[in-house]
């Protein structure tokens, strides 16, 4: 069965998820006496902030997204290494073959600059064998084997970043909900902590009330709202 996307549970930012967090932690220290009564112990409370702390050092997503465009760039500046030296091969076929010849047409390049990667990926290779096929009788025109070695191992070389590519994709898809997992839960104790926070001090202690409270807006702040007109 695939599993279900996961879904954030809070609006605001995982750095306010961490410093309401520590915030309501030291408040919850302060208050040490009152949770013991309610389970809530020094140990638990200590390994909320650890869990906060360690949170807080988790990858994030601009990294992520980082390391995942400059593969990208790195892989679209091999693509274009690639279409210049077929570009060159092509030259050379075009002088010798002309450009409406069904040995020409071998080839299978046109358009070259609006192909996809994998259409590329392709191309070259069929290049390099069709370019072999003829390499008699293009040879005169300064085709070498040389230039047919080189464009397969741009192939090669981009090959290995298209998958690294795709592992670069993979990992951040993968971080991203392993984050979104680790701040839910670290969310969701912190509501009931503070839930009961509210608790103890709503009859008696105003102030203290109000340091447990939380606002599950995007800026973790209470919204403001506009008076009637």
């Amino acid at each position: 069965m695939k599993k279900q996307e996961v879904i954030r549970l809070y609006n605001f930012s995982d750095a306010t998820l961490v410093t309401k967090g520590l915030e309501k932690a030291a408040y919850m220290l302060r208050d040490k006496t009152e949770f013991e009564s309610f389970g809530i112990t020094i140990p638990l409370i200590e390994a909320l902030q650890e869990k906060l702390t360690t949170f807080a050092t988790r990858i994030t997503d601009i990294e992520a997204l980082g390391d995942q465009t400059q593969v990208t760039l790195n892989k679209d500046a091999k693509a274009e290494e690639i279409r210049t030296a077929i570009r060159a091969v092509m030259a050379r076929a075009e002088l010798k073959l002309g450009v409406g010849s069904p040995k020409y047409k071998k080839f299978g390049t046109e358009e070259l600059s609006k192909q996809t990667d994998a259409e590329l990926n392709i191309t070259a290779k069929r290049v390099v064998r069709v370019a072999t096929e003829f390499l008699d009788e293009l040879s005169d025109t300064g085709l070498t084997t040389s230039q047919l070695d080189n464009i397969t191992d741009l192939d090669n070389e981009f090959t290995t970043l298209l998958i690294d590519l795709k592992i670069e994709i993979a990992v951040r898809d993968i971080e991203q909900e392993d984050r979104v997992e680790a701040g839910n839960a670290v969310y969701d104790t912190l509501v009931k902590y503070a839930a009961i926070g509210r608790n103890i001090w709503e009859t008696n202690d105003v102030a203290k009330f109000n340091d447990y409270v939380l606002y599950n807006t995007i800026s973790g702040e209470e919204e403001e709202t506009t008076p009637a007109a």
